[in-house]
């Protein structure tokens, strides 16, 4: 008996593992261990071996999960515009604050994608993105950043805090009508839970939401093999946040004064109550909050890192860029969009820099909604479209010496004209699920870089060699390590 037993349980294996398999015809990639896979990749070192040995389209198993990583420009466009490419792997929902799991921009579906991204870009536009009273308010913090910075008397510090809250501080006008202090303690608990997040993620995390099966483990053995109370703890702090501002702006309602995008959404609940069928809910709201706060604020911060880092490490470029402004603008006055024109090296410096950090390596996930090709390979239902941002960026197909920082590539042959990248560029993402707020992250960077070019000699500290860039990798985010550079005032 215990014979036929051990041969069913073999039989029943060997079919599953058989029906398990990878289809004929799907992109090249290693060897799939049945059920499992290897653990997830978000960093550009393992993304790179695997284009190395396999090619631009590169099929690579998680869990219950294919992905099929895209390497090269030309494929991850053509891919992104195509509709059976619009969504996200279904695992997304397991992230979401939103208590149907429906709602929001970054990991919605279908209608309610549809109807909270033209809703939110809609009224990002009606709240001045790319007019010239949002400029007018980001060099409002942009003023805020150089007197903060002038507070340290030129001594070395770490990146400041300032970065991510004059950048939280854009996006939570528009959203909420509220600026805080550069220093306020009031962001503190909010800098505090994210940090700690990307502080101690690792890849691990998440295994649970690949491998279906383990999460049938009891909590406190995922909490120990996965750190699954770290994410827990932060999605819990970061509802609180949010509901805390929601029930705030609910209690100050005035259908008469609309003040902010959350107003927006409010009335839009309001008009909707005993519809079934609407699409305002409060917890679709807090998904999008929540959406705008972390794509809003710590890109922002991230890339500012990168630009400090990049002035102490090539201050030839620093200079350079202090003379186009000491040329066009008085000393008196901060750099205005107007400027633009006399100031191509600061556009040039800003785009380079989001190319040579490829500081979200990889874009986010999209997943096939049915069976289909990528360059003539098969792409099962289901299957995760990964586009590798840092591959695009330094592939020599498009990009001179793609590892060397070199702003003069979005130059024109005299130096004189910034000229926007045709290809092989890819920070923003690409087709149905185009970054909504690319324009206003643009307007920030180029205003906060000529803010602190203008105004400070960003240097090492004496002695301080900072050739060795040490970055370090904080959920996907390539961000400089952590560093003290001096903020000298210019005389």
């Amino acid at each position: 008996m215990l014979v036929e037993i051990v041969l069913l349980f073999v039989l029943v294996l060997v079919y599953a593992v058989l029906r398990d398999r990878r289809p004929r015809n799907c992109p090249p990639g290693p060897f799939e261990i049945p059920f499992f896979g290897g653990l997830p990749i978000i960093d550009e070192g393992p993304a790179e071996d695997l284009k190395k040995k396999y090619g631009d389209v590169v099929m690579y198993r998680t869990g219950s999960f294919r992905n099929v990583f895209l390497f090269d420009y030309n494929t991850a466009k053509e891919a992104m515009a195509r509709l059976e490419f619009a969504d996200r792997p279904i695992f997304f929902s397991t992230f979401s604050i939103d208590d149907k799991k429906l709602g929001g921009l970054l990991g919605s579906n279908g209608v309610h994608w549809q109807h909270d991204r033209r809703f939110v870009l809609r009224n990002l536009r009606k709240l001045g993105m790319g007019k010239s009273y949002l400029e007018e308010a980001i060099n409002i913090e942009a003023k805020a950043l150089v007197e903060d910075l002038k507070k340290y008397g030129g001594e070395a510090i770490n990146y400041p805090d300032s970065f991510r809250t004059v950048a939280l501080n854009i996006i939570w006008q528009m959203v909420a009508s509220t600026r805080f202090d550069l220093r306020s303690t009031e962001v503190e608990a909010i800098y505090k839970v994210s940090k700690e997040f990307q502080t101690k993620f690792t890849p691990i995390m998440f295994l649970p939401s690949f491998v279906p099966v383990l999460d049938y483990l009891p909590k406190c053995v995922k909490n120990y093999l996965f750190n699954e109370h770290i994410v827990d703890e932060f999605f819990d702090e970061m509802k609180a946040i949010v509901k805390a501002t929601i029930d705030q702006h609910l209690k100050d309602y005035d259908p008469d004064n609309i003040r902010d995008l959350m107003d927006e959404y409010i009335k839009g609940i309001k008009d909707g109550e005993g519809d079934d069928e609407t699409f305002f809910r409060k917890g679709a709201l807090g998904q999008i909050i929540n959406d705008l706060f972390q794509a809003g604020s710590d890109t922002v911060n991230f890339q500012l890192k990168w630009v400090a880092y990049l002035l102490a490490r090539y201050p030839e470029y620093a200079t350079r860029m202090q003379q186009q402004i000491d040329a066009v603008v008085p000393r008196d006055r901060m750099v205005s969009l107007d400027d633009k024109p006399g100031l191509p090296l600061i556009e040039a410096f800003v785009m380079e820099t989001m190319r040579y950090s490829s500081m979200i390596t990889m874009n986010v996930q999209r997943s096939a909604t049915r069976d289909t090709t990528i360059n003539g390979y098969f792409i099962p239902k289901d299957t995760i479209i990964i586009v590798s941002n840092y591959s695009v960026h330094h592939d020599p197909r498009y990009w001179e010496e793609p590892d060397k920082f070199y702003p003069e590539r979005f130059l024109d042959e005299n130096g004189t004209k910034f000229t926007a990248p045709k290809q092989g560029f890819f920070a923003f993402g690409s087709g149905r699920r185009h970054c909504v707020g690319e324009l206003l992250a643009r307007m920030e960077l180029f205003l906060f870089t000529a803010a602190i070019v203008q105004h400070f000699d960003v240097r090492p500290p004496h002695g301080v060699d900072i050739a060795e860039e040490g970055v370090r990798n904080y959920a996907g985010l390539r961000v400089p390590a952590d560093r003290k550079l001096v903020y000298k005032p210019r005389d």
